[in-house]
């Protein structure tokens, strides 16, 4: 009975090892078999996996090439609009130009529509070589038109005294001494503008010198101008008469002012 026992276990122990080999040798194979599933799909993943960034290159590429040609389009646009611009830009000159020389008129045309115009250049030519034109200005210098002495001088900034009035008040010219018949020449190039009778000086004649000035002679007789002469400096103008009443303590004499602009000014400040 006990041999029996034992060889039933070495039976089972015989059989489970076989058992255990044919399912170590079922595992094995299937591991086999299993092997190249799991290897294709890697190498499809790596077949796979390069094509990406060669479309994706492939899109960059065109996209480029796509700007680049929208590039080229803008500017060749730009170009002709340039173009474009340019050459209507020198029909609009040429018409300007044709249209401008339509328009111009000739020299011809130009007197004939300012005639005003020339007369008024030709009077200033005219005027300027005027020989009646009168020109008197600061820098001029006057004759003194009586030989004498200044018996009452010019003063506007204080009185002075007047013998025959007995009094001080201001005077605009000066009182030159000078002998009844005493030749009274012209101090300077003037035009006779009126001649007066004057209560205090008398018969006085006025004369326009030019530049606004006016020079005036009073005290005077037997006058040798008359209103519109045009007098040369040195000329005569006439003779010293008796005074009037105004100046009886003065004695005879010549009064003589000059005026700027209708003011008086000093007449010594002149007096070459």
């Amino acid at each position: 009975m006990r041999k029996n026992q034992k060889g039933f276990l070495i039976a089972l122990c015989l059989c489970m090892l076989s058992v255990s080999g044919i399912f170590g040798v079922y595992q094995y194979r299937k591991g086999l078999s299993e092997e190249p599933q799991t290897e294709v799909p890697r190498q499809n993943a790596q077949v796979v996996t390069p094509e990406e960034p060669e479309k994706e290159a492939a899109n960059s590429r065109g996209t480029v090439a796509q700007a680049d040609t929208e590039e080229k389009e803008e500017e060749q646009a730009k170009i002709d609009t340039e173009e474009d611009i340019y050459k209507i830009g020198e029909a609009e000159l040429a018409q300007a130009e044709d249209t401008s020389e339509e328009e111009a008129p000739t020299e011809e045309e130009a007197s004939e529509e300012n005639p005003a115009e020339e007369e008024t250049e030709e009077e200033s030519v005219e005027t300027a070589g005027d020989p009646e034109q009168l020109s008197f200005s600061e820098k001029s210098r006057i004759l003194w038109p009586v030989d004498g002495d200044v018996i009452l001088n010019y003063s506007m900034d204080k009185s002075i005294y007047f013998s025959t009035l007995n009094q001080y008040k201001y005077h605009p010219a000066i009182v030159i001494s000078a002998e009844v018949g005493s030749e009274v020449q012209c101090a300077a190039r003037g035009r006779v503008s009126d001649i007066k009778v004057n209560e205090e000086t008398g018969t006085t004649v006025f004369m326009d010198l030019g530049g606004g000035y006016e020079a005036v002679y009073g005290q005077l007789k037997e006058v040798a101008v008359e209103e519109g002469d045009l007098v040369e400096a040195g000329s005569l103008l006439g003779y010293v008469s008796e005074p009037t009443k105004y100046y009886t303590l003065e004695g005879s004499n010549l009064y003589f002012q000059l005026l700027k602009k209708h003011k008086p000014v000093n007449p010594m400040g002149f007096m070459e």
